[in-house]
């Protein structure tokens, strides 16, 4: 149930930081290396150095701050906000390993498992504007996953499931963004023309393409961040809230659909995000308990039946 005891929850850590303090850090760390070695020093300077002073105030300077409120509340929800930044520097760290993208291969998949472009094939099969703008709107509704699943945890004072579900995320998120770094893929939204929405006058599809010409990270389509992530928070909800998990049911499935059909995504992209976003699922209790989380304890809060 909701109304559980979660003083243990709140009990000091010390200085440790959290499991998601910890993997972001580690991320930071990895990136940063990344940058230092093979990067150009007049242009990556910026961004290295940015990762370390990030790495110290993440270990070593917020877990040392007074346990006060807003103290909290930054630890628990600061490194959602920062995860922008980490996205749009994708698109300048996976020059480092390659002077192209992987297009090509991934499209050579795809056209042996389906014979033809499944978004094309989807837009035919399913043409109604109906149709078009429910799977458009979707694919806008994954920013509102996480708080949507974290914030029912939360703010319902069920704290160490949500920063087991937090760490969960943000793992996902930096397993996505380094495979963007090592094997930059462009997408189907930078090899093939763009759906005329414009003329057609649909509202979620021009919110969607206005939001990839201002914020897209080129190289980032493999595996589906999107799909994975998704995917991730629905199987945390059925873990720790049902109700959530029944609202998510009219999103994620379509979500992942309608990153092939607005042709933001190959097909063989939003499958590998959805192998990510289980696998993440499963890690995520080991990962937890090795970087020294609080688990989620069946019958204490653990686990929400409908």
């Amino acid at each position: 149930m909701n109304g559980t005891d979660n003083r243990s929850d709140e009990r000091p850590r010390g200085h440790r930081p959290y499991p998601h303090e910890m993997l972001t850090a580690g991320y930071l760390a990895v990136t940063g290396a990344l940058g230092a070695v093979l990067g150009h020093p007049a242009k990556i300077w910026p961004n290295v150095l940015s990762h370390i002073i990030g790495i110290i105030i993440i270990l070593f300077v917020v877990p040392r701050l007074p346990p006060r409120r807003w103290v909290v509340v930054l630890r628990d929800w600061g490194l959602v906000f920062v995860l922008p930044f980490l996205y749009v520097e994708v698109a300048h760290l996976n020059r480092l390993l390659s002077t192209g993208y992987h297009d090509v291969t991934i499209q050579s998949v795809e056209m042996a498992l389906f014979h033809s472009p499944p978004g094309a094939a989807l837009r035919h099969v399913l043409p109604w504007w109906p149709v078009d703008e429910y799977l458009h709107f979707t694919y806008v509704a994954y920013y509102a996953l996480l708080p949507l699943l974290g914030g029912a945890l939360y703010f319902t004072g069920r704290r160490r499931e949500y920063r087991y579900v937090l760490a969960t995320v943000l793992g996902t998120f930096y397993v996505c963004y380094i495979c963007f770094i090592l094997y930059p893929v462009a997408g189907p939204w930078y090899r093939t023309p763009h759906l005329d929405t414009v003329s057609l006058g649909h509202f979620f599809p021009n919110l969607v393409q206005a939001v990839l010409v201002r914020a897209a990270s080129k190289g980032a389509a493999f595996p589906s961040s999107h799909v994975a992530v998704a995917v991730v928070i629905w199987l945390l909800a059925w873990r720790f809230n049902r109700r959530v998990f029944w609202i998510l049911a009219a999103i994620v499935p379509a979500l992942a659909l309608g990153t092939v059909y607005g042709g933001f995504h190959y097909a063989v992209d939003a499958a590998a995000g959805f192998l990510v976003g289980v696998a993440g699922y499963f890690a995520a209790p080991h990962v937890h308990r090795f970087l020294g989380g609080d688990m989620p304890e069946p019958g204490l809060g653990g686990i929400e039946s409908a």
